[in-house]
């Protein structure tokens, strides 16, 4: 009975489904290629899935989108991501929270926190900080990156540099695009997060010394490069449909991993840690505007209303109230104000005028003889007013001038019968150091009594001195100015409104030629005046000074005209000035510019001949300092008219000219008064050029001389012409050494020194040993460099009045001349096959030739040039003959060779 019963519980057993497998999706954020994240994480994966008794953890690396999405349709269990993505995710989605916070290992120092690095190519030297950066290039994987973006943003931000619009950001999507684009210049900085630089140098694919690290911090404990503070390290969590089980198992197992574990070693981690606090994160996200924390809160009225409606009646009951009561109370206040200062305002400007007039005040009551004066009254005569109290009517009689009293009780008698309105009286009174003052007295009667006398008086108490003193002047200058007026070198005439000449003065009758009686019987238009402009066109009345003066109303000054009238013409300058007077309209001044113009004319002739021609002008002072020159004296020395005024011509020097040649152009200007000649000078910028210079004397009245005048014209490119030919005439083309020609008039002038002084000549025909084969071997570039370069050794061993000279190829012949005797040519010939056989460094190989020389000495061989050269030619070849590389003399008798002195 037992057994089939075990038999079919076994079999129902058997027959029951088994439990489906639970596969766990971890969604991790690829902030590096998908292919380096999942290499890195699926250790820890396979990690987690043996902790799971009935289930397994699948890797998906995403991008920040991707996981998005895949949230969106709950195609993931768990997320492994950034801290600022956290906080998204959370935003958006119903979240558990972090389960744990993953701890980096790094040189064996572990921290659960982490910041963004700024890198640059370690040879850019012109980024060191963060201000640095503004305007550059940046690369960042992706603005949601917390380490590739947000905490560089936040630390630019703090130094004034505002993401993005402060610099070109390029978005590439990962941290490892970002080092390569930096590493090819395509940015000048990079964003990647704290760990990346490390982990490219473990794997090999960066060397260490290829990034510099901008603003580098440098935390205790914190194994990293970094650029920014730090921020809680990537939250793992689980989604609210996970399993609390499995949440329990998946948390437990991740406290539980250790730094040796291969899944941490593979994932370049210690472990993880209890959640960290992200509100640090938060806070950046919140400065920043970045998501969720992007868009502001909208607060509605129905909002408003609903929580604060009871609070918003009161209120708005209170401020009908107030607004009522206080209405009220302003209009009050503003009336009583309104009054108060207009009073204010009127007894302001009352001051103001009294004070800005300089006019002192007085009150006179006329019965009681008590009076009232301000202190500016006092003031205008010395006084303070205290020193004249007690004042009354007394204190004006007293001060008064005696002689002014009668006149002032005139005036005042007839105010006070009606006959005037006003009191007006001009009187002098004592100023307190003595003078008198003239005082101008106004006043009128303000209040009289009932019986219709006068009761009070009020009025003005103005210093007047000034005035008077002026008047005085002017009565005084009135003689001496109507003597100044006839006796002025300027003709002056005054018109009316119509023109007419009303008044004119003597000098007006000498500059037209007519009488005054003359001038006063026309007017300026009259058709016997012919009025000429300075072109000789007619000028037309409205063009006449006086004209343009009374239609425009303002004084015209230097109008230049000629007038013509039946006794001759002028040249006139005229200016004329309206006046405001009752007789007068106009002033008229003119003077003659008859010998002035004449003059111009001739110095504008000059003046158009020195600035126009092409020879350069220098006009000095008879001290020899420069007082004018013209353009073409800038063009041909490069110095402008201001850097040589005041200066001599010695700033021209060349240096070429021995002193005796300027003792003899200064002797012949003395003796002559002129001097012609050329000479080399200097340019301003150092360059020598020949002139042909004119130089003359220029003397006053009495002889002495006043200035010099220079012509000078440049001549160097005649100069330059003449030597050009001169040394294609005489010059061999490659070494610049003498030709033929040139050598044969050498040796012709050194025999005739030698047959007048005596001593010998001595002639060296040289032939270069090797040089064919250094022409065929190397080229003819390289041949010709050497020819010239042994050349110049040569000449440089020669003496200064010796000739050398080159025939053609590899020939050369020396003239040495004035020797004392024949056998002093000796040293010098073997100078010369010395400096012939030196090796030399042309181009990249070195060079090394020899020379043969015969040598024919005169008198001793007394032969013609010709001869000599052929006997020093003939020697030659037998010291070529004899082994090279030495020299021969040829001998006296019958062109046989002499002994060989050396080799």
């Amino acid at each position: 009975m037992k057994q089939p019963l075990l038999t079919s519980l076994l079999a129902l057993l058997l027959c029951l489904p088994l439990r489906a497998e639970d596969i766990l999706t971890l969604g991790v954020f690829a902030y590096r290629d998908k292919p380096v994240m999942e290499a890195q994480l699926q250790p820890l994966v396979d990690y987690l899935s043996q902790q799971l008794e009935d289930g397994r953890v699948v890797l998906k690396a995403l991008d920040q989108e991707e996981m998005e999405a895949e949230l969106a349709r709950n195609g993931l269990d768990l997320v492994f991501t950034n801290p600022s993505h956290y906080l998204i995710l959370r935003s958006q989605n119903a979240l558990t929270g972090a389960l744990a916070t993953r701890i980096s290992r790094e040189r064996g120092l572990a921290t659960s926190a982490l910041g963004g690095v700024i890198i640059s190519r370690a040879e850019r030297e012109d980024l060191h900080t963060l201000a640095d950066l503004r305007g550059r290039r940046l690369a960042i994987p992706g603005i949601k990156f917390l380490g590739g973006y947000q905490a560089q943003a936040y630390e630019l931000k703090q130094a004034g540099i505002e993401l993005p619009g402060g610099v070109d950001l390029a978005e590439l999507g990962s941290h490892d695009r970002v080092v390569e684009a930096v590493l090819a210049g395509q940015a000048d900085a990079g964003f990647i997060r704290t760990g990346m630089l490390e982990s490219l140098v473990a794997e090999g694919r960066l060397a260490g010394d290829e990034f510099r690290v901008i603003n580098a911090q440098h935390l205790p404990g914190f194994p990293y490069a970094v650029s920014t503070r730090l921020y809680p390290e990537w939250p793992i969590l689980a989604l609210p449909h996970v399993e609390a089980r499995q949440v329990r198992r998946i948390a437990s197992a991740l406290m539980a991993l250790a730094h040796p574990h291969p899944a941490a070693v593979a994932a370049g981690i210690e472990g993880f840690a209890p959640p960290g606090d992200y509100l640090p994160v938060e806070n950046l996200a919140r400065s920043l505007r970045l998501p969720p924390f992007d868009l502001e809160p909208v607060l509605t009225l129905e909002d408003l209303w609903q929580y604060y409606g009871r609070w918003i009646l009161w209120g708005a009951l209170l401020v009908v109230v107030l607004s009522g009561s206080t209405a009220a109370l302003i209009w009050q206040n503003r009336q009583v104000r309104l009054s108060r200062r207009q009073f204010r305002e009127q007894s302001r400007r009352l001051e103001e005028v009294i004070w800005g007039t300089s006019i002192g005040t007085w009150e006179w009551y006329v019965q009681t003889g008590e009076t009232v004066f301000n202190e500016r009254w006092a003031e205008i005569l010395g006084y303070r007013l205290e020193e004249l109290a007690p004042v009354s009517i007394d204190t004006w009689l007293r001060l008064a001038h005696p002689d002014d009293l009668a006149r002032s009780a005139e005036r005042l008698e007839a105010c006070f019968s009606g006959k005037e309105e006003i009191y007006e009286c001009e009187a002098r009174m004592r100023h307190k150091n003595g003078d008198w003052v003239w005082i101008m007295d106004r006043g009128r009667v303000v209040e009289w009594t009932d019986d219709g006398k006068p009761l009070r008086m009020s009025g003005t108490h103005q210093d007047i001195t000034q005035r008077k003193r002026q008047e005085a002047l002017i009565a005084g200058n009135e003689e001496r100015l109507r003597t100044i007026f006839e006796f002025l070198p300027i003709g002056i005439s005054l018109t009316d409104r119509e023109g007419q000449v009303i008044d004119c003065n003597s000098a007006s009758e000498q500059l037209l030629g007519i009488s005054k009686a003359e001038h006063l019987a026309r007017n300026y238009q009259d058709k016997d005046w012919t009025i000429l402009r300075p072109d000789g066109s007619l000028m037309p009345p409205e063009e006449y000074a006086s004209t343009r003066a009374m239609t425009e109303g303002r004084p015209v000054h230097d109008v230049t005209m000629e007038v013509r009238t039946p006794t001759g013409s002028t040249w006139l300058n005229v200016s004329a000035t309206p006046l405001d007077h009752p007789l007068y309209s106009l002033v008229i001044a003119y003077f003659d510019i008859t010998g002035q113009r004449q003059a111009e004319a001739r110095q504008r002739l000059a003046a158009s001949v020195f600035t126009h021609a092409r020879e350069g002008i220098m006009i000095t002072d008879s001290r020899g300092h420069i007082v004018e020159v013209n353009e073409a004296f800038t063009a041909i020395t490069g110095y402008g008219r201001a850097e040589v005024l005041g200066r001599t011509p010695q700033i021209l020097s060349s240096g070429l000219q021995p002193p005796e040649f300027y003792t003899r152009m200064w002797q012949a200007l003395a003796g002559q008064g002129h001097w012609q000649g050329e000479l080399w000078n200097r340019r301003k910028d150092g360059e020598l050029y020949a002139e042909m210079l004119n130089i003359s004397a220029v003397q006053d009245g009495t002889g002495r001389v006043q200035n010099f005048v220079a012509l000078f014209s440049d001549i160097t490119a005649i100069k330059h012409h003449q030597a050009e030919l001169e040394r294609i005439a005489h010059c061999d083309a490659l070494t610049g050494l003498p030709n033929r020609v040139l050598l044969a008039d050498r040796l012709r002038q050194a025999l005739a020194r030698c047959r007048r002084q005596g001593g010998a000549v001595a002639v060296i025909y040289l032939d270069l040993d090797g040089f064919k084969a250094v022409n065929d071997r190397h080229g003819h570039g390289v041949g010709d460099e050497l020819l010239i370069r042994v050349a110049r050794r040569m000449q440089e061993v020669l003496r200064e009045n010796d000739t050398l000279a080159r025939l053609g190829g590899d020939e050369f012949v020396a003239v040495l001349s004035d020797l004392a005797m024949a056998e002093d040519c000796i040293a010098v010939v073997e100078r010369l096959l010395m400096a012939a056989a030196a090796p030399l460094r042309v181009q990249e190989w070195t060079l090394q030739v020899s020379a043969s020389i015969g040598v024919a000495l005169y008198p001793r061989d007394d032969a013609d040039p010709d001869l000599l050269l052929r006997h020093a030619d003939q020697a030659m070849y037998l010291a070529k003959q004899a082994g090279k590389n030495r020299y021969q003399l040829f001998g006296v008798a019958g062109a046989e060779p002499a002994v060989v002195l050396g080799g």
